[in-house]
């Protein structure tokens, strides 16, 4: 379907962050090509939640420059990645090519992705900070029930809600400042520096959303899905907001009373039945 105002601008900011992110130092695609065994950070935390995926079926929505979806190949998946951004898919076939790693990689928009994809998958899998750029959280939701096998499986980690809710500038107190529950309209912003690599944003402006834990789980309750575990972390692999610091483990939290708010969040489920709209 046409793309509004609000994604298409989404479209072209990520098509703008590519290059960047690509020759960044935090993506390491360098690393991913000379050493065959290498794993993202975020599937590095992620693959003991997720469990054994060798030889199932993943399909990784939102998969951006696809080093998430690699690693999830590297450890026995067979791995479709699925993105808005052209650009986006394009750089990740050229890692899969150039890391050897086998994986396919499809452009679309994430609500259109069943009009270009007719597959069942044992595994569907949201990596980090993804699911802020989409306006409905029912019908992400939905498309998330209709890619899975009965009794698949689905796992995402996100940065948590409340989180997004607080104030992100240069400020010591915590403070909130955006909607904690979606809303119609997004926040929007121009943001001419990406938080991998340096470079211009050559088109800065993108807008997100916010969505409650609540609404998130009730809207995969409602989609068919099984809730089996729900977590809740104090630590983030990026600085989510100015007080925050970075440990050796390269985690970032706050630096004192880390009970004061929730930084990431988990949810894994299981597809027990069709629709339950």
């Amino acid at each position: 379907m046409p793309l509004d105002h609000y994604r298409e601008a989404n479209r072209a900011n990520w098509d703008a962050r590519v290059p960047i992110h690509y020759g960044s130092d935090e993506y390491g695609i360098a690393r991913f090509i000379s050493d065959p065994a290498h794993l993202s950070g975020v599937v590095t935390y992620d693959k003991e939640k997720l469990g054994d995926v060798t030889g199932k079926s993943l399909l990784h929505l939102q998969c951006h420059i696809g080093t998430d979806t690699i690693s999830w190949a590297r450890l026995g998946a067979t791995v479709t990645g699925t993105d808005l951004s052209e650009k986006s898919i394009k750089a990740a076939t050229r890692l899969s090519e150039d890391s050897g790693t086998p994986a396919r990689f499809i452009v679309s928009e994430l609500y259109d992705t069943t009009e270009v994809l007719d597959e069942k998958f044992d595994i569907v899998y949201t990596g980090v900070g993804a699911i802020c750029w989409i306006p409905e959280i029912r019908g992400w939701a939905e498309v998330v029930s209709s890619f899975l096998e009965p009794g698949g499986t689905f796992y995402m980690r996100e940065g948590h809600p409340m989180m997004w809710a607080m104030d992100w500038l240069e400020t010591e107190e915590l403070r909130v400042a955006v909607a904690y529950f979606e809303t119609p309209d997004p926040e929007g912003e121009e943001e001419h520096e990406t938080y991998a690599g340096v470079g211009v944003v050559e088109s800065p402006l993108n807008y997100g959303w916010n969505h409650g834990m609540g609404e998130t789980i009730d809207a995969l309750i409602l989609a068919g899905l099984r809730i089996d575990r729900v977590e809740e972390y104090d630590e983030c692999e990026w600085q989510g907001l100015p007080m925050m610091i970075q440990e050796d483990d390269g985690m970032w939290r706050l630096p004192d009373r880390r009970e004061r708010l929730p930084l990431m969040w988990s949810v894994l489920a299981t597809k027990v039945s069709q629709l339950g709209r």
